[in-house]
């Protein structure tokens, strides 16, 4: 099983087409019948937006892209596999949260000149049943609320699903409906957010 959290640049039209393109490309790649790992399958997911936006040409100046959290879930092995486009993977087991960086770099857009491109990361987990993994866009920890109008912030995530540890997915999905919109209160929501939990 492959689950993404993707995050595309961009709102209305420009940010629905780039989510197609993200959508049909990572797809292709997935399903081409190849036995890539997720950090491969986000450095050729990075080189086809990169094309198809040709911002691989000379004098291209688009920066267009997007960030995602990829995981690979195999229940015959019980190995997940995770690589991130500047997103983490929150994994939890019996209570104790470990976080997964994901490589500080994006999918598609201009590469800095003189700086090396690396590749993405792999993380490689041997998952025991029971265990929770999150994943979530930006949208989330950079909302801005509560009495000091400060940023929701991942802190906040971390600390409410170490501490919610007897609580069932769908009353931890009940909690952060819950807090999150009360934290907002009356601000402008000010990205798309979007925040996927499975236990294993």
């Amino acid at each position: 099983y492959y689950v993404a959290a993707v995050d595309c640049t961009g709102h209305g039209v420009p940010g629905a087409l780039l989510s197609f393109i993200g959508y049909f490309l990572l797809n292709n790649i997935v399903n081409a019948g190849r036995d890539l790992d997720v950090a491969k399958v986000l450095d050729e997911l990075h080189a086809a937006v990169r094309t198809n936006l040709r911002q691989d040409k000379d004098g291209a100046n688009g920066r267009d892209g997007m960030d995602l959290a990829l995981c690979r879930i195999d229940t015959a092995t019980r190995e997940l596999q995770f690589a991130g486009a500047h997103r983490p993977l929150y994994f939890v087991r019996n209570g104790v949260l470990t976080e997964y960086k994901g490589t500080r770099k994006g999918i598609g857009g201009i590469p800095l000149a003189k700086k090396t491109e690396n590749d993405f990361e792999l993380n490689t987990i041997e998952y025991q049943v029971g265990d929770r993994l999150f994943i979530f866009s930006d949208g989330l920890p950079d909302q801005l609320g509560g009495d000091d109008k400060r940023k929701y912030q991942a802190k906040r995530i971390r600390e409410a699903l170490e501490k919610e540890e007897q609580v069932s997915m769908q009353g931890l999905s009940r909690h952060f409906m819950q807090d999150f919109y009360q934290w907002m209160g009356d601000e402008k929501q000010v990205d798309d957010v979007l925040l996927i939990g499975i236990e294993l």
